[in-house]
């Protein structure tokens, strides 16, 4: 194959390989599970929900990233991607659903080093598939949760003791440059807090168009709207991040427990759910 050869330089730009030695990096690279593809002009990568079995790194080309637009289920382009940018590895993440979150397919010819699921598992610590890379990875920040968490209106109405216990009820997830958290119409089960970073908020209109509501930054927070009770509970806009983001992910049980127990904030945040369905409305062009 005529493909350009991969180096452990080009490996080493990737997050999960960084800090791998050159020789490390270069039984990756000579692995027989690992090889080049090649793609001709629109031709699928891969296709979103399915089952991620592996990671891709562009070596040449260019290839497009899109996702199904809401109840109308059209493709809408979301990014491109160029030489050296890589896609797929938030699949193939201990935590996930271990589904794609994206369509991808190829712009003009492409060709791509391709990198199996259980060499991107063994590099994150050796970590089996069961275990919850997140928690581990994040221990050390349990008291900048707990400040978090204090300071929310939110959760004004949770005793001391209930915000000390929040390690039973929270989880700190750290989420890719680019990467979806929610999207339109799921099924929404958790409460989200910015940590650090900043995530986006967005809609896709009748016309294919995404229409940016928010900009999100710590202290910030987004899926609330559909756990209140009322809701039909299903997410009403796409979240996805800026840059490398992490999040406090809160049980919806303890989230309707602290609205339960505040009768003023839960009026206040459903005043703010039908302000945002007739601004999502409009800008859909259903008014």
């Amino acid at each position: 194959m005529t493909a350009k050869n991969i180096t452990p330089d080009y490996l080493r730009k990737i997050p999960i390989f960084s800090t791998l030695s050159d020789a490390e990096l270069q039984e990756i690279i000579n692995s027989p599970d690992n090889d080049y593809e090649e793609y001709g002009m629109k031709q699928a990568i891969i296709r979103e929900e399915e089952i991620g079995n592996c990671m891709y790194v562009i070596l040449e080309g260019t290839v497009e990233v899109s996702i199904r637009g809401g109840s109308s289920g059209r493709e809408i382009s979301i990014a491109t991607l160029r030489e050296g940018d890589f896609f797929g590895e938030q699949s193939l993440l201990p935590g996930g659903s271990g589904r794609r979150n994206a369509s991808v397919r190829s712009f003009q010819p492409s060709k791509l080093f391709r990198i199996d699921k259980k060499h991107v598992l063994l590099n994150l610590g050796g970590l089996e598939e069961s275990e919850d890379v997140t928690v581990q990875a994040f221990r050390s920040d349990e008291q900048e949760v707990r400040d978090m968490l204090g300071k929310l209106r939110l959760f004004q109405s949770l005793t001391e003791t209930e915000l000390d216990s929040y390690r039973t009820w929270t989880e700190v997830v750290k989420v890719g440059p680019g990467d979806f958290v929610v999207k339109e119409a799921e099924s929404g089960e958790h409460l989200f807090v910015v940590l650090d970073g900043v995530v986006e908020v967005f809609i896709i209109d009748e016309d294919g168009k995404i229409n940016i509501l928010a900009k999100l930054k710590p202290g910030e927070y987004f899926g609330e709207q559909a756990l209140i009770d009322g809701a039909n509970g299903e997410r009403n806009a796409y979240v996805r991040t800026d840059n490398e983001t992490r999040l406090i992910k809160i049980a919806k049980d303890y989230f309707k427990l602290a609205l339960k127990r505040d009768s003023v904030l839960a009026m206040a945040l459903k005043k703010v759910g039908q302000a945002q369905k007739e601004e999502i409305s409009k800008l859909e062009g259903k008014s």
